[in-house]
């Protein structure tokens, strides 16, 4: 049997390292090195795994561990306190990308409005729908 310190000590030494964890976090983001690089020379280990959790159905077996309840105390206690800051972050990002969605979707033709609904999904939503997967396909967003 391997002996082990046990939960309470380890639940401990977790809560000790909290403080100096952004420090450390920070450290080992800095000196990575070819991170993408080496995510896109692993794409078939990577889909390899994913073929594998998929067939076990880990996500479902995950998801079950948990419940909606949970789920939204843990996106309004942490989700809520970090969005703010996220999107302050992502600013330029955004813009960029809505630029791109935003020339494509100015791009299309759409039928003329007229009191069917069916025929304006037709004319003039599935042209924007299509012409975005077509974008995205083709690497343009």
């Amino acid at each position: 049997m391997v002996a082990t310190k046990g939960v309470e000590r380890a639940s401990q030494n977790w809560e000790s390292a909290i403080g100096g964890v952004q420090a450390k976090y920070s450290e080992g983001v800095k000196g990575a090195t070819n991170v993408i690089e080496n995510a896109i020379a692993a794409e078939s280990l990577y889909a390899e795994r994913m073929q594998a959790a998929i067939a076990n159905q880990s996500r479902a077996k995950g998801l079950a561990k948990t419940s909606t309840e949970e789920w939204k105390r843990k996106a309004l206690s942490k989700g809520a306190a970090r969005i703010s800051a996220g999107m302050t972050e992502s600013k330029d990002k955004f813009k960029s990308g809505i630029g791109k969605v935003l020339s494509v979707i100015e791009g299309v033709q759409i039928a003329p409005k007229t009191a069917d609904v069916a025929a304006n999904v037709m004319g003039r939503v599935v042209p924007i729908a299509v012409a975005l997967r077509n974008a995205k396909e083709d690497g343009q967003l």
